[in-house]
């Protein structure tokens, strides 16, 4: 290599070809893409066409692909082990096998970078040339300015920083680069295909001060930035073998040629920058654009319309006339400089994309090639003959396009289809793994049940989906999860049964389970005078006991029963019995909606909720992981209105939103200790106003009291009143378009998509939607491992049966 391409790296300052050539370097946030709605796609298109309008300086857009690190991973994951409740070794085994098949797969994740130029914009492509010539001979011949950067120049530099910086920030959340952030991007050159190099994050190079009369200058040693491009590179017709400490990389480095000249948006063929997220191995991507002021942008465009029309005219001439490719041609030249003349007056982005792939070995690089050839369809990936070198460094940060011949013409609102901020991702950064992304990358998704509550987000879980569409497994993955890390107690309302925390390794010796029933036994364990808060007490026990009665209500018995849990509860009762006493003395209707709720009460399930003030409970909920069940629950069809309800029906949505308030209240003895709520067969607290309000009162108290609440409905209910409820929603399959577009509207969705309704309505076997507390949203696959999918499995039959249910989770 005859000259370094970089002089020196000053914060998130890189000095390219020498101290008058510095750029500013940026780390971008990424948008989690697929889950968008069509508006949002549209908005992020318009936020990246707004900010090529704006920077008024050239750029390069650099997408590195890094691996996903199963050992970052383990460390980040053990971070929420609880140090005095967490079961630290099984933990620790947990996630150590996580970790072994993690590392098998093979995941990737990109990392965006936006380098900013500080020099003045060259007016056309003649112009930068020049600069660059003066700049490449002044550096052979021993010319370039030997004086070093002064105070004054960084002081000067910083000031511009702090503008492109602002107009960045303006437009896409970005965060400056580290100088060991930029060290790693180069080493990883060197490395593509074979992992990522280990790089110090708090690298910085070294220079020398040197005082002077104005104020001192320093000179960088630049010895240390010629060590991270240690690695032979031999250059082959159309690749390079590079030597590194990872290994022998195979690379190549393709250019994309003109893009569709009509194509919609959003669409796989505008999308240029992620597509390469699609493929399944890591594949590098390199905007490099020289940004065109609008009036020297019009002069280029007449330019390419006086050469179309004078072919046009020489062409007329023939015996056949103008071809139609001439004819093509002529028209776009017209428009371009229509548009460039339109009120808002683009620039140019004068610019190439180039990607760069890599392998192992040479085979395996060709396979690369044609697959990312096939990802990119229509639009032709050039492989330059001898050039490849030159483009290796292109692709390095602060580099500019080596090879005007590709160089294109682009406006703005074509970089904005591109997509560079686009990804994958959602979830947690440091908690368990359950699942991963269904596109090709198998993106890992972490999720940390306690991470709502510190950030002050809404903790609720939702999860959603008809019979046998994973959730209840979900729910007790979840459930596992949080034993492990130590979070207590631990609350499982289980009206069905079939909940098998009992099989999971460490579960039995900490788990209490209760078997509620019509039992007298069991009477007044739920009493909502008792187990309710001060605050709540009046609302739980009106609504239980008007919900006990057929539908409609008298008006005057409601009136009546309001009025006698009010008294009841100021004189400091804890019984229902004695608000049935107020009732009575309340006049003629109180006395028969006395009578009528006492018949009520006293007919099996509701006696749970009808205690004696003479009558001693047991406390329960000690243990860790407590399992609440409850015999002969009547369940009506999802959707089934309150007046065509049985009065079993009845009686078993009064009793689930009893063990709820009562689970709830087990949950919150602790604020210092992460507790989790578990609720499977929600749908008593979805269908309703009184259900939606114990919803909220879950979502407010579990950011206070360190709780996180997880419901598990095969409906979803009324999605604009659930949407600010609900911090994490998981969308399982579903049997219905009418459910699906429900579902699709909490996800924050174009409920109107046929597409994303049919895919929704498809999915199984662990497959749903995944949301997470900021609104990324992703197609993921839950993945409880094997050997908690053969302790949870409930389908029916043998181990083989197990197996295959197993298969079609990882599948």
């Amino acid at each position: 290599m005859t000259c370094a391409p970089h002089y020196f790296l000053h914060g998130n300052l890189v000095f390219a070809r020498g101290p008058s050539d510095a750029w500013a370097g940026y780390r971008l946030d990424g948008e989690s893409y697929p889950g968008l709605s069509l508006n949002r796609k549209l908005e992020l298109k318009g936020r990246i066409e707004a900010f090529a309008y704006g920077v008024e300086a050239d750029f390069q857009v650099i997408r590195t692909t890094r691996e996903w690190s199963p050992d970052a991973y383990l460390e980040r994951a053990l971070t929420t082990l609880h140090p005095l409740r967490g079961h630290a070794e099984e933990f620790r085994a947990y996630v150590e096998r996580q970790r072994a098949g993690l590392a098998e797969r093979g995941a990737v994740r990109p990392e965006i970078y936006l380098l900013v130029s500080l020099s003045e914009p060259a007016q056309g492509g003649v112009g930068r040339r020049l600069v660059e010539l003066g700049r490449e001979a002044a550096a052979r011949l021993g010319l370039a300015d030997s004086r070093g950067l002064g105070h004054r120049e960084l002081d000067e530099l910083r000031g511009r920083e702090q503008r492109v910086f602002d107009r960045v920030d303006a437009y896409l959340p970005a965060e400056r680069a580290r100088s060991g952030e930029v060290a790693q991007l180069i080493r990883a050159a060197y490395t593509r295909g074979l992992g990522d190099p280990r790089v110090d994050p708090n690298w910085r190079p070294q220079a020398l001060w040197i005082d002077d009369e104005s104020g001192g200058r320093f000179e960088p040693y630049r010895h240390d930035l010629l060590r991270l491009h240690e690695s032979r590179v031999t250059i082959a017709a159309r690749s390079l073998v590079v030597e590194s400490e990872l290994g022998t990389s195979h690379q190549a480095l393709l250019v994309c040629g003109a893009l569709a000249e009509e194509a919609l948006f959003p669409s796989a063929e505008v999308e240029l920058m992620f597509r390469p997220l699609q493929c399944g191995f890591a594949v590098d991507a390199c905007f490099s654009c020289e940004w065109v002021a609008n009036r020297s942008a019009q002069r280029l465009a007449q330019k390419r319309m006086v050469d179309a029309d004078q072919q046009a005219s020489e062409e007329a001439f023939g015996e056949h006339g103008p071809s139609v490719r001439t004819s093509e041609k002529t028209a776009a030249a017209r428009e371009l400089q229509a548009r460039l003349g339109a009120s808002d007056r683009p620039p140019f982005l004068r610019s190439a994309l180039f990607l760069a792939v890599g392998a192992p070995s040479a085979a395996e690089l060709e396979q690369r090639v044609e697959r990312l050839r096939s990802e990119f369809g229509r639009t032709e990936l050039h492989r330059p003959l001898g050039e490849q070198h030159r483009l290796f460094l292109g692709a390095m940060p602060a580099q500019r396009f080596p090879m005007g011949d590709y160089l294109a013409h682009l406006l703005p609102e074509q970089l904005g289809a591109m997509v560079p901020t686009a990804v994958c991702h959602a979830g947690s950064e440091i908690g368990p793994y359950i699942g991963h992304t269904l596109d090709p990358s198998l993106t890992p998704i972490q999720f940390d049940a306690g991470e709502a509550s510190r950030q002050s987000r809404p903790p609720t879980v939702l999860m959603t989906g008809s019979l046998g569409s994973g959730k209840t497994m979900a729910l007790e993955l979840l459930l596992y999860q949080a034993f492990l890390q130590g979070s207590a107690p631990i609350v499982d309302v289980d009206p069905k049964g079939d909940h098998r925390l009992e099989a999971l390794p460490g579960v039995a010796e900490a788990l209490e389970t209760i078997e509620l029933g019509p039992d007298e036994r069991y009477r007044g364990l739920l009493d909502p005078m008792r187990i309710a808060p001060e605050s709540g007490r009046e609302d739980l026990t009106y609504g239980f006991l008007t919900t006990l009665l057929p539908s409609p209500v008298p008006a005057e018995w409601q009136t009546e029963i309001r009025a006698a849990v009010a008294a009841a509860v100021k004189a400091g009762a804890r019984t229902t019995a004695s608000v049935l006493a107020e009732l009575r003395d309340g006049g003629a209707a109180g006395a028969d909606g006395a009578r009528a709720l006492e018949v009520h009460l006293e007919a099996g399930l509701a006696r749970l909720g009808y205690g004696d003030a003479d009558r001693e409970l047991a406390e329960v909920g000690e243990a860790q992981v407590v399992s609440l069940r409850v015999r002969n629950l009547a369940r009506p069809l999802p959707g089934t209105p309150r007046s065509e309800l049985s009065e079993d029906e009845r009686v078993s949505q009064a009793v689930l939103r009893l063990l709820a308030a009562y689970a709830l209240r087990l949950c919150a003895a602790d604020e210092r200790t992460h507790s989790v709520l578990a609720l499977d067969e929600a749908w008593a607290l979805l269908t309703d106003s009184q259900g939606r309000a114990l919803i909220d009162r879950l979502s407010r108290m579990g950011r206070s009291q360190n709780l996180t609440a997880i419901l598990a409905s095969q409906i979803v209910g009324d999605s604009a009143e659930l949407e600010p409820l609900v911090g994490t929603y998981l969308a399982f399959g579903v049997e219905t378009d009418d459910e699906a577009e429900r579902a699709l509207e909490l996800l924050r969705l174009d409920a109107d998509d046929e597409g994303l309704r049919q895919r929704l309505i498809g999915f199984r076997a662990g497959r749903c939607y995944f949301r997470d507390t900021t609104g990324r949203v992703v197609a993921m696959r839950v993945d409880p491992g094997e050997e908690l999918l053969r302790a949870l499995d409930t389908t029916p039959g043998s181990a083989a049966s197990r197996g295959e249910a197993a298969d079609g989770l990882r599948g």
